[in-house]
């Protein structure tokens, strides 16, 4: 099931922010995410799982593997017909 932006509970920030645990003021939007000390191989499978739960969508193994940024996500989001 897909979701507009008007029905999901967080903003594409605030899910990284959240997984990442840092604040959203402290995220840019192009920074590579894997560059973040709080990143690694599980933070990367949590934000992934938010991301497609929260958003309503699912990703393939070759979007997974090529997310790391914000921009990146809102990116893929927007593929699959998801305006974040």
């Amino acid at each position: 099931m897909r979701m507009s932006s008007t029905h999901k509970l967080f903003s594409l920030e605030e899910v990284f922010a959240n997984v990442l645990s840092v604040s959203s003021d402290r995220l840019n939007a192009s920074a590579d995410i894997t560059k973040l000390t709080a990143w690694d191989s599980m933070v990367h499978i949590v934000l992934i799982t938010r991301l497609e739960d929260d958003f309503g969508v699912q990703f393939s193994g070759d979007e997974i593997a090529d997310l790391r940024s914000v921009n990146d996500a809102r990116r893929l989001l927007r593929s699959h017909g998801v305006d974040a």
